[in-house]
C-alpha cells in the first residue's frame, strides 16, 4: 500500500509546475491534535472527510494534512477520533485560516470508558501484538467453516520457463480456530502441465503446497513454532506508522529475530484492526539470506553432487471481515533458490511460488475423508491429472501463469455457479 502511494506521489510531483498552477488537483487542511488534559500530541489519531473515503492519521507530534477536492462543500464535515477521547466534529470551512505552516490546533477530551483488558489498545507494539493474538477465539470463527478455493502454484526456471504449472478448485473444510486440529482440503476440479526437456539436468517436483499455504495460517499459527510465551526471547517488536485500507486503520508492527539466534525465524510486518484487534494481514519472509542451512528446510530429496542456497523466502496472508468474524481469504507464498552443479561454474535460478484465494465460505463445511483428502506429501502434478475437466474449463483451456489472481477468480466464479457449488 504504501509503495502505490509513493509512486503516486511521485507522478504527481513530476508534472510541469504550470500545468499544476492552471487547474490545481486539491485543495488542503492541516491540523495538530493533542490531548486536552494534556496539551500532549496525539499520534495515531484518526481524521476523515465524511461521506468519502479521505481520510488519514496523524504522526507523532500529532500534526495531519488531508486533501480532498476543490469543489468539496465548504461546510461538508471532518471528523478526529481516537480510542478513548470523545470525537470532534468540525467543518471544511473551519480550517480556512490555517495551513501546514501553522495548523489549526484541535484538542481531544478524553472520556471514561470500560473495556475488558485485551480490549485495550497497548501503545507498546509487544503487548499489541499479545492482545491480537489472545483475541484470536473472538475474532475469528471458533467452529468448521466450509471453503471453496481457487488455487495455482508453478515451478519456474530462470525468468522464463515454466517447468510445471497446476491450477484447482479446492474444497475445505477450516477448522476452528484456537483448537489443535488441521484443515482438511479436497480436490473438486484441476488441471496441470510440465515442461521439462532434454536440457533440464533438474527435475524439480513441489511436494505440499496446498498443505503449507493453510499452514501459514499466522492466526491459527502465529509466529510458527514459537510460543506467544516466548515471543520476546527470540523476537523484536516495532511500532511503524498506521496505514488505511478501504474504512479500516490498521495498526502496523514490525518484527524481526533477535540478533545472535542460530535458528532461522522471521521477520515482517502485522496489520492489526484498530477497533476489532483481528490480524487482517501478515506480510512476512522468512531470514534465508547467506544462510547455507536454510536449503534444509525446504529440500527433501537431492542430488549428492548438487549445491542448493535458497535466496529468499516470502509469505503473505490476508483475513477478511463478514459479520463480525474474520476469514482467511487470499495467500501467497514464494521460495527463490539456486542451485550450481560440483565443479560447475553454472548456476540454475528457480522460483516455486503458490496461491490462494477463496471464493467461498458457507456454514456447513464438505466432508473430505480418507483418499481425498490432499496430504502435504502429495504433488499436485500428479493429484490434478484425477480431477481434469475439459467441459469445467471451456474456452480457458490455456493456463496463463502471469495472469493476476483476481481475473481468474471472476471466471472460475461464473463456472462454479453454472455447476451450482454457490
Amino acid at each position: 500500500m504504501k509503495r502505490i502511494a509513493t509512486l503516486l506521489i511521485a507522478f504527481l510531483f513530476a508534472l510541469p509546475s504550470a500545468m499544476a498552477q492552471d487547474s490545481p488537483d486539491y485543495l488542503q487542511i492541516a491540523g495538530k491534535v493533542i490531548d486536552g488534559a494534556t496539551g500532549k500530541p496525539m499520534h495515531y489519531a484518526s481524521i476523515t472527510l465524511a461521506g468519502t473515503n479521505i481520510s488519514n492519521v496523524s504522526n507523532a507530534e500529532g500534526i495531519f494534512s488531508l486533501k480532498y477536492h476543490p469543489k468539496t462543500p465548504s461546510d461538508a464535515l471532518v471528523t478526529v477520533s481516537h480510542l478513548g477521547y470523545a470525537t470532534i466534529t468540525l467543518k471544511l470551512s473551519d480550517f480556512g485560516q490555517y495551513d501546514t505552516e501553522h495548523p489549526m490546533t484541535i484538542r481531544l477530551t478524553p472520556v471514561s470508558i470500560s473495556l475488558d483488558p485485551a480490549l485495550i489498545r497497548a501503545h507498546d507494539p509487544y503487548e499489541l501484538v499479545l492482545a491480537a493474538l489472545y483475541r484470536i477465539k473472538q475474532n475469528y470463527p471458533t467452529h468448521h467453516v466450509g471453503m471453496t478455493a481457487f488455487y495455482r502454484e508453478m515451478v519456474k526456471k530462470g525468468n522464463t520457463k515454466y517447468l510445471t504449472m497446476n491450477e484447482a478448485i479446492l474444497d475445505i473444510d477450516k477448522a476452528p480456530y484456537g483448537s489443535f486440529q488441521n484443515d482438511r482440503i479436497g480436490i473438486y476440479k484441476g488441471r496441470g502441465s510440465q515442461n521439462y526437456d532434454s536440457t533440464d539436468t533438474l527435475f524439480v517436483k513441489y511436494q505440499g503446497g496446498v498443505v503449507s499455504i493453510l499452514q501459514i495460517d499466522q492466526a491459527k499459527d502465529p509466529f510458527a513454532t514459537v510460543s506467544i510465551n516466548d515471543l520476546p526471547r527470540f523476537y523484536e517488536f516495532k511500532t511503524e506508522p498506521s496505514e488505511f485500507s478501504g474504512e479500516r486503520m490498521y495498526y502496523v508492527v514490525s518484527f524481526n529475530q533477535k540478533p545472535g539466534l542460530d535458528e532461522i525465524y522471521f521477520r515482517g510486518k502485522i496489520y492489526i484492526d484498530s477497533e476489532s484487534l483481528a490480524i487482517g494481514r501478515v506480510e512476512m519472509n522468512m531470514n534465508v539470506e547467506g544462510r547455507e542451512d536454510a536449503a534444509d528446510i525446504f529440500v527433501i530429496k537431492r542430488p549428492n553432487d548438487t549445491r542448493f542456497e535458497v535466496k529468499s523466502a516470502g509469505y503473505v496472508v490476508n483475513y477478511k471481515p463478514v459479520d463480525g468474524k474474520w476469514y482467511y481469504d487470499y495467500a501467497k507464498m514464494e521460495v527463490k533458490f539456486e542451485t550450481r552443479k560440483r565443479r560447475s561454474l553454472f548456476k540454475n535460478h528457480f522460483t516455486v511460488m503458490s496461491e490462494i484465494a477463496i471464493t467461498d465460505h458457507k456454514e456447513n463445511p464438505p466432508k473430505i475423508e480418507g483418499d481425498a483428502r490432499v496430504k502435504f506429501k502429495d504433488q499436485m502434478t500428479e493429484k490434478v491429472s484425477a480431477f481434469t475437466d475439459g467441459n469445467f474449463w471451456e474456452n480457458y483451456n490455456v493456463i496463463e501463469p502471469d495472469a493476476s489472481i483476481e481475473a481468474i477468480i471472476r471466471r472460475i466464479v461464473r463456472q462454479l455457479k453454472k455447476h451450482n457449488l454457490e
